[in-house]
């Protein structure tokens, strides 16, 4: 399936691409896919973006929105899609050589076959004529990390403030009432660490469905994004390059969850993030740097299980203060679709996959109390439901490990992605300790214990 990533007054399709769907990104409301990253460029004092760092934000936004708006069941085996695209970049002598290296990562993490072309773009994406009277502040902060609102970004801002540092914190606002909780955070740790800095940067992002030149829309849609942490991270690289070209940016995430070891055989295929995983952090750092850019992607907690992470910083009050309010759920935001009871959200779900590693890392610094659900209570009501998926499987994926030896635990490391062999070596420490941790916080119920 072919795509063309028409940027503000770009031309239409050639004769090759003429049977593509086409994707518009203008700075308009008729836009097909739409970002709120400019403005935050704009408040940052450039008129004019760097071009390297506008395309990289351009390439992260087009797989980001080809991601949700091509739907997987479209194709033979209702997962891994043949995408190819064109995209407009303005550094063409650049992007020209590295289209073979960015199919490779890509494909990496989506799990589709990606075929990309660059042309020459005629038009820039972030310029303004006039410069801006709001300026952002970022004089003081020394780094860049990710903060999506989750326990592992949350413990991540506390351990650079911990060091020293002043970072500026970038998330992607999903849904509304997420920038609030990252704001609240925020200042959270300003009133905890006031000789240092730290300043949130909030961005939104989203895609409409493509049209061909003859006006036909592609009418479905995908509920897996795997791409979208790859916007996440070229967002936060384009701050990054704006307070300096060596400014490094921090993606922190568990280790656990970085390897993503499929829970059973049957969730190979699993919608789950693969950003994390050394892999594709290497291949996306050499490909940026390939091209001038020399902002690094690092994961401080590479090597770390959630439960290490939080028991790092646990004694601090900036933890304290938000650690319960921090959303790590995969499904946040369904309580707001609840024909009864509350509707509140975001809210963490309990027993999604995401969910239930947070409550085994939480085991040292919270006491169980009568107001949390167990998984047995859990189980009696929702067995035969969707829901409870994530839990059988995490429970099937315990019953499995039980039974490995040193040489399959390196077998399902390996089946993750390429590692070096001192990776992999760090990583087997990583999956039994993770495995490990959520034994123990099972064996707290006695009827799980009695099933598993």
């Amino acid at each position: 399936m072919k795509f063309w990533i028409k940027k503000e007054n770009d031309a239409d399709p050639d004769v090759e691409w003429k049977d593509s769907y086409i994707l518009t990104l203008n700075r308009d409301s008729s836009s097909t896919i739409y970002s709120g990253l400019p403005s935050i460029w704009y408040h940052l004092g450039c008129q004019k973006m760097v071009p390297i760092y506008e395309d990289l934000f351009v390439i992260g936004l087009s797989v980001f929105a080809l991601d949700k708006r091509i739907a997987r069941n479209l194709f033979s085996d209702s997962w891994t899609r043949q995408i190819e695209v064109s995209i407009p970049v303005l550094e063409m002598d650049k992007w020209n050589n590295c289209e073979a290296q960015w199919n490779k990562i890509l494909s990496f993490l989506t799990g589709d076959e990606w075929k990309i072309s660059f042309r020459q773009a005629t038009t820039e994406y972030g310029t303004h004529k006039n410069s801006n009277r709001k300026h952002i502040d970022v004089s003081g902060c020394d780094c860049v990390s990710l903060f999506s609102g989750g326990l592992d970004s949350y413990c991540g801002a506390i351990k650079l403030l911990q060091e020293g540092h002043s970072p500026v914190l970038v998330g992607h606002n999903e849904y509304p009432k997420l920038r609030y909780i990252q704001e609240r955070f925020c200042n959270n740790f300003n009133e905890c660490y006031p000789v240092q800095k730290s300043l949130f940067l909030g961005f939104t992002a989203g895609a409409r469905a493509p049209f061909s030149l003859d006006g036909e829309r592609l009418r479905k849609s995908e509920n897996t994004s795997r791409g979208r942490s790859l916007l996440f991270l070229c967002a936060a690289i384009s701050i990054a390059g704006i307070m300096g070209e060596h400014i490094p940016v921090y993606i922190p995430e568990n280790g656990f969850i970085g390897l993503n070891v499929a829970l059973t055989n049957s969730r190979k295929g699993s919608c789950s993030t693969r950003t994390t995983h050394p892999y594709f952090l290497n291949g996306l750092n050499k490909l940026i740097a390939s091209v001038g850019i020399q902002n690094r992607i690092l994961n401080f907690f590479a090597f770390k299980t959630k439960r290490e992470i939080v028991n790092l910083v646990s004694g601090t009050e900036a933890f304290k203060r938000g650690y319960k309010d921090t959303i790590s759920c995969s499904h946040p935001c369904v309580s707001r679709y609840n024909r009864v009871g509350s509707r509140e959200y975001p809210v963490n779900c309990g027993f999604c996959y995401p969910c239930i590693i947070r409550k085994g890392s939480l085991q040292d610094v919270e006491l169980e109390t009568d107001d949390i659900l167990k998984a047995s209570e859990f189980l009696k009501t929702h067995a035969d439901r969707d829901k409870s998926a994530d839990l059988f499987a995490v429970l099937s994926s315990i019953h499995r490990y039980k039974g490995l030896s040193e040489k399959d635990i390196e077998r399902l490391i390996r089946c993750t992605g390429k590692l070096e062999n001192d990776e992999i070596q760090s990583f087997k420490r990583v999956y039994r300790q993770g495995m490990d941790d959520l034994i123990e916080y099972f064996l707290k119920d006695s009827d799980v214990e009695a099933y598993m």
